[in-house]
């Protein structure tokens, strides 16, 4: 029975899967930590299983943060070029939108995203560094059009970007979809204090 069992999780085993688990277990473990088998053993396969998607255990990394990044990039990239928006309205959507797409995320594959770049080789971190200059490109363009439109009052746009994504990275720490607030909810608070603190209204 069991051996029949381990067959059909074997047959179960895509890449999506062995990202999550392996995410999950460098978060616990630490990258270094962990190995190939373990990660097999996670996702309830053999090794060689692991072996048919991915090369080597840094490949495995690299596309856990990869694929993180790449989705905090899509959540945001229809501001990349919007000239038409409200500024303000630019910077709730961006803000609601990443925060919601980080609530799907699990803690783990997030904070492993946050904490591991480190560990990649010199490609790959160039390559989910050029992600992340998206990223805060776009950030700047929704600051800037506030400011050009004399409605965020922001001496340095980088800074004040900075400690936009910053909190909303964080706030995989303390979220929870089974809290008292929706993420609709939590992503409008997290606006407001964003807002708060460069509206050009409330420094005049």
């Amino acid at each position: 029975m069991k051996a029949k069992q381990s067959r059909e999780m074997q047959t179960l085993v895509n890449k999506k899967w062995i990202l999550e688990k392996a995410g999950t277990l460098f978060w616990q473990k630490g990258y270094d930590g962990s190995s190939m088998r373990e990660i097999a053993n996670a996702c309830e396969c053999r090794p060689a299983n692991i072996y048919n998607y991915f090369k080597s255990k840094e490949e495995i990394l690299y596309e856990v943060i990869k694929d993180n990044t790449e989705q905090t990039v899509s959540s945001v990239e229809h501001l990349e070029n919007d000239e038409t928006t409200d500024p303000v309205e630019q910077l709730k959507s961006f803000v609601k939108s990443h925060f919601e797409i980080l609530a799907r995320m699990k803690r783990s594959s997030v904070l492993i995203s946050d904490t591991a770049l480190k560990d990649l080789t010199d490609e790959h971190r160039k390559a989910i560094i050029q992600l992340r200059d998206r990223y805060d490109s776009i950030m700047r363009q929704v600051i800037r059009r506030g400011i050009d439109s004399g409605q965020f009052a922001v001496k340095d746009e980088r800074i004040v970007g900075y400690l936009i994504s910053s909190g909303i990275l964080r706030s995989s720490l303390w979220f929870s979809t089974r809290g008292r607030l929706s993420t609709d909810e939590v992503g409008d608070v997290m606006f407001d204090f964003y807002f708060s603190g460069i509206n050009a209204k409330c420094k005049s």
